[in-house]
């Protein structure tokens, strides 16, 4: 019995190590390094921004987009974010595409952070729509807050 799940364990693992490679080899493979919603998208791993990076884009005065619902965003968002809920995208980008232009203006879309997905698809909806500058800063507002960075809340003095 032993031997048996000993052989079961090798050719689980041999199966485990062909299906990596072929993985690694195949141009349709997916990036095993990136975050699980970096890989679903059709962003570049370039796209995506850590604290430092979002942060420095923010010191430069790059344009941050909270993509979260406008009760989030009232409640508190990065300091000079505009509000541009995804779930809302048809409705609310006419009335923000101005304050966004020109079509080559670095952005940095947000939201509440690790697991959200709404960042990424305001990403994509702004690049749909011509702005081939944004990005995401997948930390979101958790991040940014817990860091103590510049910050507008209702708490805020």
């Amino acid at each position: 019995m032993t031997k048996l799940v000993a052989r079961s364990l090798v050719l689980v693992a041999a199966g485990f190590v062909v299906g990596l490679a072929y993985n690694s080899r195949s141009p349709k493979g997916i990036d095993l390094r990136a975050h699980p919603l970096q890989a679903a998208s059709q962003l570049q791993s370039g796209d995506f921004l850590d604290l430092a990076s979002a942060r420095s884009k923010f010191e430069s005065g790059v344009t941050f987009v909270d993509a979260r619902a406008e009760d989030f965003y009232l409640v508190g968002h990065i300091r000079g974010a505009v509000s541009l809920p995804v779930a809302d995208f048809d409705s609310a980008f006419p009335k923000t595409r101005e304050r966004l232009l020109p079509l080559d203006r670095e952005i940095v879309c947000y939201c509440s952070g690790f697991g959200c997905e709404e960042s990424i698809e305001l990403a994509e909806k702004l690049r749909q729509n011509g702005f081939s500058r944004a990005y995401v800063f997948l930390g979101g507002w958790p991040e940014w807050s817990e860091a103590r960075l510049p910050v507008e809340s209702l708490d805020a003095p």
